[in-house]
């Protein structure tokens, strides 16, 4: 999930807190100083690597944090432990990327309607014709049109 990282070391401070240093590029560096992605990422990665995992977990906005392109990456791992060790997980997300990556089955559109909270499957009808793949993939290959975000988020400027 963190390619950069080797090594997690979990210690006792003088005042009896618990510390966790990360192993990166070969140097230790204090959780203290790591992004909030990055320890959302090892928060999850706590939780189901635990000897006896939950059987549902909520994870809020996992997209928050994190580089868009490892959007994907947090996806495939959610579906292998779902599969894997028969793990649930309810994920709401206002990304516009995450969803492409969940099989539509295990999608759920949660929205207000006079007050009440409604949950219902979602259907390609909550979004209208521009979901279409086909629609997304054209309007893409104009590299004129497209915007930087829109680049970025394509590759465009990866080395």
């Amino acid at each position: 999930m963190i390619p950069s990282v080797t090594d997690i070391e979990v210690s006792i401070n003088k005042l009896g807190e618990v510390e966790l240093d990360l192993r990166e590029d070969g140097k230790l560096v204090s959780a203290r100083v790591l992004s909030e992605g990055t320890l959302r990422i090892l928060g999850l990665l706590a939780l189901v690597g635990a000897q006896e995992p939950p059987t549902l977990i909520g994870f809020e906005e996992p997209e928050n944090g994190i580089h868009p392109r490892r959007i994907r990456r947090i996806a495939r791992f959610l579906e292998a432990r779902m599969i894997l060790e028969d793990v649930q997980f309810i994920v709401t997300t206002h990304s516009s990327l995450l969803p492409d990556l969940i099989p539509p089955e295990s999608l759920y559109v949660c929205r207000k309607v006079n007050g009440n909270t409604e949950i219902e499957p979602f259907n390609m009808m909550h979004i209208g014709p521009l979901w279409q793949k086909s629609d997304i993939e054209m309007a893409l290959e104009d590299e004129d049109a497209l915007s930087p975000s829109e680049r970025i988020l394509r590759g465009d400027f990866d080395a």
